[in-house]
Formats: structure tokens, C-alpha cells, sequence
């Protein structure tokens, strides 16, 4: 019930992963070399094997994650370049390792993954030599559309940060050109609002925004869109914003921090958000 497998490159991190799937004596793993190939015979012990289903379900994951991690990079790489000539070289290699994190994430692409699992373990069940390189290029051809659908999504995703980048320097800009309306802000958030004071703690009235409101189209407007607005309109010179553990991961904390950069102080505690006083600078 041993399984040869072999590859052609990247010995040390195929070699890594391998042991990672088989640290303990149950499984004996031998190395060979033939030409440019690497061969790794992977041999149940007796007696302290694992089941045979257990043991095919192991390799299976074991080659499924060196053809994700090792050989699909390769594959990325030649198609972003051949495909994408409108794209400057530094795009390019954005959407390159934008589609390898979407490709290792577990959560993504679940069933094109159990599809090529299920084929891997039908192929180590009926035969026990498998060429990776070989199985990737002949035996499973609908890898090469899969691998399309992730630098797709790749470039999604890179296009909306791209648009982001610069929607946030817009404001940077705003921000930078608008006379401080106050030297410091306190933002507070709680139970899902917020609230601003000012530097002797005085309430912000939120009159202040109406003529916001009213240039802005209101139809759809978010409490977080009000929020950057306000912020932006007023400028403060220094803004402090008090966090609790709910609220320090949301986006409009990621949005406010990249907009007011090195004006932005972060409190995870104090008086005025029930904790002990922690203040941290933003970027």
C-alpha cells in the first residue's frame, strides 16, 4: 500500500510539506532521485499504520496542497503575463499574489477543490506512481480553467483595492487642504454609534453636519459615510478615537486611520470608554 511521489522542483518546501502530513514512525517516507526527478516513496508501517481510507484521504490533501503552494504559481505567473500585456510589470506581480492568497485561503473555490481531491485520490487508488507535473498537465485539465477563475479573481480584487487607494488619497487631499475647525476631536464609539467632543469634552452637536447632509444625495448614505464626511468637513488637528474590542477591526476604523494618518491617536481605554488608559498613534 506504498505511494510514489514524484515532482521537479522545489525539493526543500515539497520535502517540508510531506513531513508535515507525516511527522510520527506510523508512515515511513524514503527520498529518491532519478534525472531531474525527486521521488518520495511514502510506506505504511506494520502495525502502526493507518487505516488504508485514512492513509488515501492523507496523501490526497498532502498532494492536492503541493500542487496548490508549488505548481500553480508557475501557472499564475505564465498566464498573468501572457494574458494581461495592458498591465505594468508591478500590477502584474500584485495580481499574482493576490490570486495565490485567494487560491491557499480554505474558505475559496471549496468545491473545485474537493473535485480535484476527489480525482487525486481515484488516481493514487487505481495506480501508486504519480508525477505531479505530468498529473497536472494531462490528468486533470479543467486545472488550467480553474486556475483562470482565480486570477479573475485576483484581478477583482485587486481593481477594488486599487479604486480604494485612490478614493482614500481624494480624502487625504480634503483633509489636508481644509482649515482645522477644532484642534481635537474625541470619537467615541458605543453600543454600535458614536459620539464627538470636543477637547473639554463638550458634545459636538451634530447639527453641524446639516449642510453635509444636505449636498450630499442622502438616498443610501451609511452612519460611516456621515462619519468620514464629518470628520473631513471639521478637520481636527488631532483626533483621538475611543475604541472597545467590537469595534477595533471595523473598516471604518482602517478607512478613518488611512484618511488622518499621523493625526490619528487610538485610546483602547480611558474614562470615556469604560477602561484603563491605553493610547496608541495611528499611521
Amino acid at each position: 500500500m506504498n505511494i510514489k511521489v514524484g515532482f521537479n522542483r522545489d525539493m526543500d518546501e515539497v520535502r517540508k510539506i510531506i513531513f508535515d502530513y507525516f511527522p510520527d514512525k506510523k508512515i515511513k517516507v524514503e527520498e529518491e532521485y532519478y534525472g531531474s526527478r525527486y521521488i518520495f516513496n511514502i510506506i505504511p508501517t506494520k502495525g502502526k499504520s493507518l487505516p488504508k481510507k485514512d492513509f488515501y484521504t492523507v496523501v490526497t490533501e498532502m498532494i492536492l496542497e503541493i500542487i496548490l503552494k508549488i505548481y500553480s504559481k508557475d501557472i499564475i505567473v505564465k498566464k498573468v503575463t501572457l494574458d494581461k500585456t495592458e498591465l505594468k510589470s508591478t500590477e502584474k506581480e500584485e495580481i499574482v499574489e493576490i490570486s495565490k492568497d485567494f487560491l491557499l485561503d480554505k474558505e475559496n473555490f471549496a468545491i473545485e477543490k474537493e473535485y480535484f481531491i476527489n480525482q487525486i485520490k481515484k488516481y493514487i487508488m487505481d495506480s501508486p506512481f504519480i508525477l505531479i507535473d505530468g498529473f497536472v498537465r494531462f490528468r486533470i485539465r479543467e486545472f488550467d480553467y480553474f486556475i483562470s477563475l482565480v486570477i479573475d479573481k485576483g484581478i477583482e480584487e485587486f481593481t477594488a483595492e486599487k479604486e480604494y487607494k485612490e478614493f482614500i488619497k481624494i480624502l487625504q487631499y480634503f483633509v489636508e487642504v481644509q482649515e482645522p475647525k477644532y484642534d481635537l476631536v474625541n470619537l467615541v464609539f458605543q453600543d454600535g454609534n458614536y459620539k464627538m467632543l470636543d477637547e473639554n469634552d463638550n458634545i459636538i452637536d451634530s447639527d453641524f453636519f446639516t449642510d453635509i447632509v444636505a449636498e450630499i444625495d442622502n438616498q443610501g448614505i451609511s452612519k460611516d459615510d456621515l462619519l468620514v464626511s464629518s470628520l473631513i468637513v471639521i478637520a481636527p488637528k488631532k483626533l483621538i478615537v475611543h475604541l472597545d474590542e467590537k469595534h477595533k477591526d471595523d473598516e471604518i476604523i482602517k478607512v478613518i486611520s488611512s484618511v488622518f494618518q499621523d493625526r490619528v491617536y487610538f485610546c483602547l481605554g480611558c474614562e470615556k470608554c469604560n477602561g484603563h488608559m491605553k493610547l496608541k498613534r495611528g499611521k
